[in-house]
């Protein structure tokens, strides 16, 4: 049994753990500065909760305030992260989470429900058609340095 409901501070830890599941690469400072900033916005964090109390997956939802691609208002819930154990994967749990945050953006008055994947994340992607969201672009984003370098 899944149960999910709203992040608490007490998750913090564990929450942590499962972005770095998600993003390995990410410096735990930069975990901790995206937490605070999402826990101090009008986005939600849902948590999945196995019968055991371990939290097993969660999503985060932000409002975007900035053009998203294929929406027609702003601002927009934004799926930022969606993240599920693979131990908990095939059990309809990232279902669920996403299920919950679409209710959390229709009691919070919105008719959309945005995200994005990486473009050669084919897993992401037919796991979002499967969900009913559909593909409005793709893009390559590119950098220049301003001064020296090439980053």
């Amino acid at each position: 049994m899944i149960n999910i409901r709203k992040v608490e501070s007490s998750d913090r830890d564990s929450w942590i753990g499962m972005r770095k599941a998600l993003w390995p690469e990410c410096p735990d400072s930069r975990h901790e500065l995206e937490i605070d900033q999402i826990l101090s916005s009008n986005g939600i964090v849902l948590i999945a909760e196995s019968s055991s109390h371990d939290l097993v997956g969660f999503v985060e939802i932000s409002l975007r305030r900035d053009h998203v691609e294929g929406t027609n208002t702003t601002p927009i819930p934004y799926l930022e992260a969606w993240y599920v154990d693979p131990t908990f994967r095939g059990q309809g749990i990232g279902k669920a989470l996403i299920r919950q945050a679409e209710s959390f953006a229709l009691q919070t008055g919105f008719k959309q429900l945005a995200s994005d994947a990486e473009v050669d994340n084919y897993t992401s992607i037919e796991i979002y058609r499967h969900l009913g969201f559909r593909e409005v672009g793709r893009t390559v984003h590119f950098v220049r340095s301003l001064i020296g370098g090439t980053t």
